[in-house]
């Protein structure tokens, strides 16, 4: 394989490998936050989990033409952890529906870190390096499923789930002030092209509602 095509992925003196792991790590915490509600499968619909991430994207995505994706990344992360606080320690039935719902607009990580990826590697490797980003950032799913009902058990107690769902908000958090201060838009030198009138051609809010409608209606509560 020509050096061209080839990543050396442990080359961190290298901005664009270093903006590659900085933010699949972004999506996997994104993930892991997503589904950090797996103690509570037996009560919460699943359809609370899913409605908002298809119109979530689309306004993501045109934030993110605006603002730039280390701005927006790093936004999303921070509230998110304040989102994933709220349902952890919510004391009712609605409380967590509502927190739920809302946590779905996590989902719409994935947006952002293409946008990055796209902008840091060049065409002959930005297939692969989007690759490694999707598939390490999905495992965040997998790797919350796997870690939290074990925390909660350790931490113990009747609230035991609700400080380990706790901690991935405080991850959450943290993480996303430590990709403000080391993610760059571009490579030095590359300028941010940003679309004109981005907000004016916009999905008008009626048409994101009718697509958040019709994602929950397309879902059903588990058996």
């Amino acid at each position: 394989m020509s050096e061209q095509t080839s990543l050396n992925l442990l080359r961190l003196s290298d901005p664009k490998i270093k903006t590659l792991h900085i933010t699949w790590f972004a999506f996997f915490l994104t993930f892991v936050v997503w589904f950090s509600h797996a103690p509570m499968l037996a009560f919460i619909k699943e359809i609370l989990n899913v409605a908002l991430t298809i119109p979530a994207r689309i306004v993501i995505g045109i934030l993110v033409d605006k603002f730039g994706p280390r701005n927006i990344y790093s936004f999303l992360l921070v509230s998110s952890s304040f989102l994933c606080f709220g349902f952890a320690f919510a004391e009712t039935y609605e409380q967590l529906a509502l927190f739920r719902f809302l946590l779905g607009f996590v989902g719409a990580g994935f947006v952002i870190g293409i946008r990055m990826v796209g902008e840091w590697f060049p065409a002959k490797q930005v297939g692969v390096a989007e690759g490694i980003y999707g598939g390490w950032g999905n495992f965040g799913s997998a790797a919350g499923a796997m870690t939290l009902p074990t925390l909660a058990l350790l931490i113990g107690g009747d609230d035991g789930w609700r400080y380990a769902l706790a901690i991935t908000g405080v991850m959450s958090g943290l993480y996303g002030l430590f990709y403000y201060t080391q993610a760059r838009n571009t490579p030095k030198g590359s300028t941010y092209f940003k679309p004109k009138n981005t907000l004016r051609r916009a999905t008008p809010p009626k048409a994101l509602l009718t697509l958040s409608l019709k994602n929950q209606v397309g879902w059903k509560s588990p058996a």
